[in-house]
């Protein structure tokens, strides 16, 4: 049976502390070498505005290499992907970026294209030029 590829976007949030331009491009470069070898393919990657450096909604904390304890960030790195890729190898990419220590969020979202069907829209009656007769009561 020949799986279906479709097509996604994926957003990761950078680690401040990876947030420098050699630490960026190794993120992205791993995730799109972890794309490729699931057969898939990156079509775009984003990281200017509104991407970039921002701060975010609430404090994330996580474990830091190195650290016993658990750190709070305050601001993330956001990369923006669209990606092609198998249905069947979705949940194999999901476990390697939460495998990555680098990344505190990721958010993986399916892109459908919707149709709009012509029976569910209804036409539009144009208004008549009369004006109602006014009745003398």
């Amino acid at each position: 049976m020949r799986d279906r590829r479709r097509e996604y976007e994926l957003v990761i949030i950078i680690s401040p502390l990876f947030a420098n331009e050699e630490g960026i491009n190794a993120n992205i470069d791993r995730v799109k070498q972890t794309v490729e070898q699931l057969g898939g393919q990156v079509n775009t990657v984003s990281q200017s505005s509104p991407w970039g450096r921002r701060k975010l909604a609430y404090p994330i904390r996580e474990y830091v290499t190195g650290e016993a304890s658990r750190r709070s960030f305050t601001e993330g790195y956001y990369v923006f992907f669209t990606l092609t890729l198998s249905a069947s190898k979705v949940a194999e990419l999901d476990r390697a970026i939460r495998l990555n220590d680098n990344i505190l969020r990721h958010l993986l979202v399916l892109v459908e294209d919707k149709e709009v069907q012509s029976s569910l829209v209804e036409p539009v009656e144009p208004e008549s030029e009369e004006e109602p007769a006014l009745s003398d009561e």
